[in-house]
């Protein structure tokens, strides 16, 4: 006993020496850097160095093969190059965005796909399972099927004033949103026992299935966390946030004898109960004489052994009041045309109902994809005030003469540079237009005056006269060369749908805004002069013909006196009717009374219309471009970037070479993947032999050395499988806390995995057995 006590110590103390030695020799060679840099010096700035080589050995286990690929396949994820873009722009790896127009779904003709698979979200599965011994192929799909919800919706569209300006993602009814598994290949389910069930990984969830119900709508899984547990041993696991740790005490041949912190039960094999707050499994157990050498298969969570049915919730769901249920249908078929899948079974239509604003997200179980409503696509300082204001005493005498100093009308304004654009009136009896400026013509200023048939010395008609038969409108603007008020031609209100200008603010302009003459201004019994502001997006599709036209309601003082007197019937007061939102023709949704901001689909923003009709005016809030929401569909290796800079990811090719191909070391800076006993260059760089190995199973080093002036990183575990897991590890090193020249990575299986300093743990272990010998 002591003499193998002694040679065990002095093994590790010449391990510790050793790595001593070697942490003085990396910091004073060309290494400048620590595991705590990583990934420098192979990707610095996003760039990638081109004399990296990840070595495996010519004896190398296939399962150092894929530690190897882990780790080449997280430096090509840091190789990115940085772009400038609009700050309104959203960038997504691993994942998919689109801007998707405001009260149009999300799977949209032009948006979003109704089925996303791996290509579009890279953690989705698609791949090869095994059941009882045969391969098929299977995936992952998130379905959207209704091209009307999801939807981002405005006050407006919804017709919600709580709303305002904002915003908000709504899903409408449930239903809507799936994830299914999928089997691409013929299968049939029923024949999974607990003795040989069907394994998947669904939304992140390991399932064990064990047998499938004859109507096809249920199954029975273990769902839980997986355990392997030596008689004695422990594991400490989360439930709701609170630590337990489960020991198995005792094992038999048909039973274990299970300890959650304190409290211990009996559980047969292949039977389930709850143990303080847990609920456990037992998937097997191996009773020996030794009851140190007895152990069993522990299945451990809030759940871990249950039976679900169409409809019920999904697994750590409130089952009162789940967001997510199962859909379960055929499962008893030999096919492929199995529904296994859930979907959602909640309804987020209002404010007080969670719908999703800005950077929410509707989110699947486990976090596995979230459908995020990111940003806007126009930023909140990209918007321009237009005014339309009757104005008492307009002076169009330098345009028509002394006699029309002051006269009513309604003036349009705003401070945008060149904000209007009035493009040339065709001369036209039919139309009763007449055209006075030839060119088109962009201003700040624009009026819009209607003469009385008794006192007006201009002629706004193509008859030469006065006329009262219909609603002649002149229009004039203020030449911003001069600051001369101009008279730019006439226009017919009883014709309606005629052009008198266009918005001209950003790339909201051309026919994106128009106002035009209004539907209801009709012929000698005409009291209003009705506008239409109608909005034509882009893509035409974007909103439909009518859908979001705005109608601003001016009144005349009567019908043979047709001077503008009003916003509405009555100056001085607002009045539900003197604005419309929607397709007047149909009558609109009267918004004049209305006590707060709305946005249109467009977007639109009209401020008060109550406070503002009281003074007869209507202030519209106009966009810099048609106003989309940024929406992103993500996955648990998804990342999303957005702003003035955003990063590509840059194509690279790692070189990958075996031990005998590397003829000299120092040409690379090198990665050296597995131990001394499969692969030379260990020894070489690092000192390591394969019979002086010192780690124990479950352990693996992760070290950086000089290499002339280059560098060196060895991962190698004890087995394979232990440097797999810590390729794992430097693959994902945001998630773990490296740091100096050396680390130990330990663990039992591919999650389990923890990093600690390699001395430390060293010691700690020497200490350990130098107590065992002196109670010996």
């Amino acid at each position: 006993m002591q003499e193998q006590f002694v040679r065990k110590t002095m093994k590790r103390i010449a391990a510790i020496g050793t790595g001593v030695a070697m942490v003085g020799a990396t910091l004073t060679g060309a290494m400048a850097v620590d595991l705590s840099d990583y990934p420098q010096p192979f990707v610095v700035d996003g760039v990638y160095d081109d004399t990296n080589a990840l070595v495996v050995g010519d004896d190398a286990d296939a399962a150092d093969t894929l530690g190897m690929v882990d780790i080449a396949t997280g430096l090509q994820f840091e190789s990115k190059t940085a772009v400038e873009s609009d700050s309104t722009t959203v960038s997504v790896t691993g994942g998919k965005t689109e801007q998707v127009a405001l009260h149009l779904g999300l799977s949209n003709t032009t948006f979003f796909d109704t089925q996303l698979q791996d290509d579009d979200v890279s953690n989705l599965f698609d791949g090869e399972i095994t059941f009882q011994g045969t391969a098929y192929d299977t995936s992952e799909q998130l379905e959207i099927l209704d091209k009307a919800d999801p939807s981002p919706e405005t006050s407006l569209t919804s017709a919600d004033d709580d709303y305002k300006t904002d915003v908000y993602l709504e899903v409408k009814t449930r239903d809507q949103i799936k994830f299914y598994y999928k089997f691409d290949e013929t299968i049939n389910l029923r024949k999974t026992t607990s003795a040989d069930p069907l394994s998947i990984s669904f939304l992140g969830d390991n399932l064990k299935i064990t047998s499938i119900d004859s109507a096809g709508n249920k199954f029975t899984a273990y769902v839980g966390d997986e355990y392997y547990l030596g008689a004695g041993e422990s594991v400490d696991i989360d439930i709701d946030g609170e630590t337990k740790t489960i020991t198995l005490t005792d094992v038999s041949s048909t039973s274990a004898v299970i300890d959650v912190d304190g409290e211990s039960k009996i559980i047969s094999s292949a039977a389930t109960a709850t143990v303080n707050g847990v609920e456990i499994t037992v998937d097997s157990v191996f009773s020996r004489t030794e009851r140190e050498e007895s152990s069993a298969n522990l299945i451990v969570g809030k759940q871990a052994s249950e039976t679900y049915t169409d409809g019920d919730a999904y697994i750590g769901e409130d089952t009162d009041a789940p967001n997510w249920v199962w859909n379960l249908e055929g499962l008893e078929q030999n096919g492929t045309a199995m529904n296994f899948s859930v979907e959602n079974d909640f309804v987020y239509n209002t404010i007080s109902n969670n719908v999703k604003a800005v950077g929410e997200c509707i989110v699947l179980p486990n976090n596995y994809v979230e459908i995020c409503y990111d940003s806007l696509s126009v930023e909140d300082d990209d918007y321009a005030t237009y005014t339309f204001d009757y104005d008492t005493s307009a002076d169009f005498s330098k345009a028509f003469g002394t006699g029309n100093a002051s006269v009513p009308a309604i003036h349009i304004y705003t401070v945008a540079s060149d904000g209007i654009e009035l493009r040339p009136y065709t001369t036209s009896g039919t139309a009763g237009t007449v055209g006075n400026v030839s060119s088109a013509q962009k201003a700040k200023d624009v009026w819009l005056y209607t003469p009385s048939a008794v006192n007006s010395t201009v002629n706004l008609s193509a008859s030469a006269a006065a006329d009262i038969t219909g609603l002649h409108v002149g229009v004039f603007y203020k030449d911003t060369s001069n600051s001369q008020i101009k008279f730019f031609g006439e226009l017919n209100a009883n014709v309606s749908g005629q052009e008198i200008f266009r918005i001209n603010y950003g790339n909201t302009k051309d026919t994106n805004l128009v106002i035009r003459t209004g539907a209801t201004s009709q012929a000698t019994t005409v009291t209003t002069l009705n506008l239409s502001i109608a909005s034509t997006p882009d893509t035409s599709s974007d909103i439909l013909a009518g859908y979001d036209n705005l109608t601003l309601v001016w009144g005349t003082v009567s019908a043979s006196d047709q001077q503008m007197d009003s916003l509405g019937n009555t100056r001085s007061t607002e009045e539900a009717g003197e604005i419309l939102w929607g397709n007047a023709a149909s009558g609109g949704l009267s918004m004049g009374t209305k006590d707060e901001d709305h946005r249109t689909a467009y977007g639109v923003i009209i401020k008060n219309p109550k406070s503002n009709g009281a003074s007869d005016r209507v202030s519209l809030s106009i966009p810099g471009d048609q106003v989309k929401a940024n929406i992103v569909i993500k996955g648990t290796s998804s990342t999303v970037s957005g702003g003035d800079v955003t990063y590509v990811a840059v194509a690279v090719t790692p070189v990958t070479k075996l031990a005998s191909e590397v003829s000299d070391a120092s040409d690379y800076n090198l990665i050296l993947v597995g131990g001394p006993c499969a692969n030379t260059l260990v020894e070489e760089l690092f000192d390591y032999t394969c019979d002086g190995w010192s780690f124990e199973d479950g352990e693996a080093v992760v070290k950086m050395a000089d290499n002339g002036d280059k560098v060196a990183m060895l991962v190698a575990g004890t087995s394979a499988d232990d440097t797999r897991r810590a390729s794992k590890a430097i693959a994902n090193y945001a998630d773990y806390e490296f740091s100096g020249t050396e680390a130990l990575v330990s663990g039992t299986s591919l999650t389990d995995i923890d990093v600690s300093a390699v001395v430390a743990a060293a010691e700690e272990e020497v200490a350990e057995e130098v107590v065992e010998e002196v109670t010996a």
